[in-house]
């Protein structure tokens, strides 16, 4: 078997909404207060996948995010998190015996505690275990947890600082990693945001409607499959041997079984955000995958032997509609 892989409303209650008008908050808390609602849809151009075969593949995702703060007291905050992706994948020119996995999903619940502290100090604490994979069956090998702890301090009311760590699977594989943040806002039209290892973004603010700027981000996971096609077949599970073959297929190889496949991505491009009303804000980003890698993993978490693939470069596309948490 060959196998080849690519990968806001008014609604909310007032109640809520002034619960998130913390006049009195320390700046460094901005930091990390994620949005309350974003639906978002990529799209990835068909290329050429390597290989004797002319296949081409294209990607296109969703992704829907859901966010609810609770204000504990004036110094604390709770906010539990839901969201849901897809990776819908699309093929053409494809030849006889190919076997071509249609769609994987992540979905993630997280649970965010920040804590203001003296001194313009904030204290942030992130945990959100979820699941990623074909979803053809779920079992353990699709659980995954991300989780960040990270203090930021505000210097000023322009410049917010602060580090930490963190476990994730943005790269394809479990890593734990530093986390720094950056906010900076040398005048009232320009900043530049950072949190790596995941994006870095500089901004220029039109009045207050209109955002333009410039992104690189990094972006990935570790995908469990599942599909019968791939685990009731050779290497996975013994078969009748084919003479015509140099592989002995009367004998699995655990090695070689497809377990999951690790995906990462990063991009740089363009921004642009366009103030609809309220907090109600819809984007658009446009750029050029610079790294995309493929690497189909075992059991073990070790690289199927001859099946890696770095994946050719491409544009890339995202519309979103973002609700954020209002500022005043």
């Amino acid at each position: 078997m060959r196998l080849k892989l690519m990968i806001g409303t008014r609604s909310l209650p007032h109640l809520l909404l002034t619960a998130l008008l913390w006049a009195n908050s320390a700046a460094s808390a901005d930091a990390q207060f994620p949005d309350l609602f974003e639906l978002q849809a990529q799209y990835v151009p068909y290329v050429e996948l390597a290989g004797p075969e002319p296949t081409e593949s294209q990607v296109s995702s969703y992704e829907v995010s859901l966010n609810v703060p609770v204000k504990l007291s004036d110094k604390s905050y709770l906010i539990p998190g839901a969201s849901y992706h897809v990776d819908s994948i699309g093929y053409r020119d494809v030849v006889p015996g190919f076997d071509a996995l249609r769609s994987f999903h992540a979905a993630d619940f997280s649970l965010l505690y920040v804590q203001l502290l003296p001194r313009d100090v904030s204290l942030a604490l992130r945990f959100a275990p979820g699941l990623a994979g074909d979803f053809k069956r779920v079992d353990s090998g699709l659980v995954r947890y991300n989780a960040v702890v990270m203090a930021t301090k505000s210097f000023s009311p322009r410049l917010v600082f602060g580090g930490g760590g963190m476990t994730t699977f943005r790269f394809g594989s479990f890593l734990a990693l530093p986390a720094l943040y950056l906010a900076w806002e040398p005048s009232a039209s320009f900043k530049l945001e950072t949190f790596l290892p995941a994006f870095v973004e500089a901004t220029y603010r039109i009045g207050s409607r209109v955002e333009l700027g410039a992104r690189a981000e990094v972006n990935g996971n570790a995908y469990a499959v599942r599909d019968a096609g791939v685990a009731d077949d050779w290497p996975c599970t013994e078969q009748v041997d084919d003479p015509t073959t140099a592989a002995d297929e009367s004998v699995a190889q655990e090695r070689r079984c497809l377990d999951h496949v690790a995906y990462s991505l990063a991009s740089a491009g363009l921004t642009a955000r366009v103030r609809l009303f309220s907090s109600v804000w819809f984007a658009l980003y446009g750029g050029y995958t610079l790294f995309r890698r493929l690497e189909p993993m075992n059991a073990r978490d070790r690289r199927v032997p001859g099946e890696v693939q770095d994946l050719p470069n491409a544009p890339v596309f995202r519309a979103s509609l973002i609700f954020r948490i209002p500022s005043d």
